[in-house]
C-alpha cells in the first residue's frame, strides 16, 4: 500500500488515535500554508510559477475536503452509537 501524505506511513503501537489525529490536522494546516506562502510570493512579485501555485492550492483543498470528509463520517458513526439501545 502506497505512503499517505496525511499520515505517518506506519503507526507506532505507542501512538494513540489522538496523536495520528493531530497530526493529520498538522499535515492539512501545513498544506494550506504552504499555498498561502507561494500565493503571497507570487504578489510581491517573486519568482514563482503559476502552475506551483494552483498544485500548492488544490492539494491543500483536496485535503481539507477530506479531512471534513472524515469528521463527517465519525460524527455520524457516534451519532449511531448514541442511537442504539442497550
Amino acid at each position: 500500500m502506497p505512503p499517505s501524505r496525511l499520515g505517518p506511513e506506519r503507526v507506532d503501537e505507542s501512538q494513540g488515535f489522538a496523536q495520528v489525529l493531530k497530526d493529520a490536522l498538522f499535515t492539512v494546516d501545513g498544506l494550506q500554508k504552504e499555498a498561502d506562502r507561494l500565493t503571497e510570493a507570487f504578489i510581491s512579485g517573486a519568482s514563482v510559477e503559476i502552475h506551483d501555485i494552483m498544485l500548492a492550492a488544490e492539494k491543500a483543498r483536496l485535503a481539507l475536503d477530506l479531512t471534513v470528509s472524515i469528521r463527517n463520517k465519525v460524527v455520524e458513526a457516534y451519532q449511531e452509537i448514541m442511537r442504539m439501545q442497550i
